[in-house]
């Protein structure tokens, strides 16, 4: 990828200044992360749709973003309880084989986010 910008010699000063700002601009953009929930989404395993319903982004601090599934207020239908079984699901148990949806999706997606960050902070620069 080759991005060119002309910037005068008097303005360089001022555009290095504003380096760090539109780095974090730039990094707040691409942690939206759509495409990381989107693809947790489609690698769930599907029985009420409750887990699938509860897959979200959550900011976790200034450039920190989790993805996150369970709790947060969701419920089975079937149980009505709140699902609170997403880490069973994910990580497996004794009698139940481990669907690492939430890991799948961050290895399929992690080239994506590389690109993506990358094509963002030279946009702004």
């Amino acid at each position: 990828m080759k991005v060119t910008k002309r910037i005068s010699l008097e303005d360089l000063g001022y555009e290095l200044r504003l380096l760090p700002e539109k780095v974090s601009e730039a990094t707040a953009n691409v942690l939206r992360l759509p495409w990381f929930e989107e693809s947790a989404k489609s690698l769930c395993p599907v029985d009420t749709s409750a887990l699938l319903s509860s897959i979200r982004t959550e900011a976790r601090g200034l450039h920190e973003v989790a993805i996150v599934a369970g709790g947060g207020g969701f419920t089975n239908p079937r149980t009505g309880r709140e699902v609170d079984y997403a880490r069973e699901v994910h990580d497996g148990t004794s009698r139940m084989p481990a669907r690492p949806f939430l890991l799948q999706a961050v290895l399929l997606e992690r080239e994506r986010y590389l690109r993506e960050m990358l094509a963002e902070t030279a946009g702004m620069i």
